[in-house]
C-alpha cells in the first residue's frame, strides 16, 4: 500500500521524511529517493523491485512530472501483495494533484498532506519544533556563542514567518507568488550556525547575501521582489538585533 504525500505550495515533506526514516532504522543505504521526470521511471522500477525484496524504503517524488509512467506505476502497486513483497517494504509518493494520477492507486493508499502553517505564530511554532531547530545538537551548536546564535536564529525564522505570510496578501505582497518551503529555512539556518562558529565577528553581510540572495532570493525573479524580500532581510540580520535587548522589528 503506497503512502501519498499531497504536495501545497511551501509545504516540503522530504525533511521530515528522512529524519522519519532515520529514526526508525531506515536511513542511509535503507532509504532510497528519486525525483522523477523524462527518463527517470526505469530506474524507479528497479529502485522498487529491489526494495520489495530487501525491504527498504522507496521515495518518488514529483511522480505528477512523470504522466507518461503513470499507468506503469499503477501496474507496479497491483502487483503488490503480502506473500512477494518484505513487510519492511515502504512506498512513499509525493505529488501535487493530478487528473492523471492512477485512481487505483489513490483508492489503496495512505493520502498525508503537509500543509503551510498560517500567521505569524504558527509559522514560528513550526520552526522551533522541526528539524533541524528542535535538534538540541544542533540548537546547542555554538558553544560560547550561544546569545549571538540563539538571536539571529530567532530573527531568521520571524524573517522566514514573514515572507511566508507575505503571500495571503497576492500582489500587495508580492508581485510574483513564490513556493518559500522548510528547505529555505533549514539551509539558512545552517549557514548562519557555520559562521557564528567558524568568525569571532558575524560577517552579516555575507549571512545577508546568503540568505537573501541565494537561499530565498533564488526562488524570485521579479527585480522589485527580490529588492523587496533583501530590504526585509536587514531588519532581523542586523547588529542592534544582537546588541540591543530591547531591538524591536517593527517599531
Amino acid at each position: 500500500m503506497p503512502l501519498i504525500f499531497v504536495l501545497s505550495p511551501g509545504a516540503d515533506p522530504m525533511a521530515g521524511l528522512l529524519k522519519f526514516a532515520e529514526d526508525k532504522g531506515f536511513g542511509g543505504s535503507k532509504f532510497n529517493a528519486i525525483s522523477l521526470g523524462q527518463g527517470q521511471g526505469p530506474i524507479a522500477r528497479k529502485m522498487i523491485e529491489a526494495a520489495v525484496e530487501d525491504g527498504s524504503w522507496v521515495a518518488l517524488q514529483n511522480v505528477h512530472l512523470a504522466v507518461s509512467w503513470m499507468p506503469q506505476l499503477e501496474k507496479i502497486c497491483e502487483d503488490f501483495s503480502p506473500e512477494t513483497v518484505n513487510s519492511n517494504f515502504r512506498l512513499w509518493l509525493t505529488s501535487y494533484p493530478s487528473p492523471k494520477f492512477p485512481v487505483t492507486v489513490l483508492q489503496n493508499s495512505v493520502k498525508m498532506t503537509n500543509e503551510p502553517p498560517t500567521g505569524l505564530k504558527a509559522n514560528l511554532y513550526q520552526s522551533f519544533t522541526t528539524d533541524p531547530v528542535c535538534d538540541t545538537n544542533f540548537f546547542e551548536g555554538c558553544p560560547g556563542k550561544e546569545q549571538v546564535f540563539e538571536k539571529l536564529l530567532f530573527s531568521l525564522c520571524f524573517f522566514h514567518a514573514i515572507v511566508q505570510e507575505r503571500k495571503k496578501f497576492g500582489p500587495v505582497g508580492w508581485n510574483i507568488p513564490y513556493g518559500f518551503n522548510d528547505s529555505d529555512l533549514r539551509i539558512s539556518l545552517q549557514q548562519l550556525q557555520l559562521f557564528v562558529n567558524e568568525y569571532s565577528h558575524i560577517p552579516l553581510n555575507a549571512v545577508t547575501y546568503l540568505t537573501g540572495e541565494c537561499n530565498y532570493g533564488g526562488r524570485v525573479t521579479d527585480d522589485w521582489d527580490r529588492r523587496c524580500i533583501t530590504t526585509i532581510l536587514r531588519v532581523y540580520y542586523t547588529e542592534e538585533v544582537v546588541h540591543d535587548n530591547k531591538y524591536k522589528f517593527s517599531p
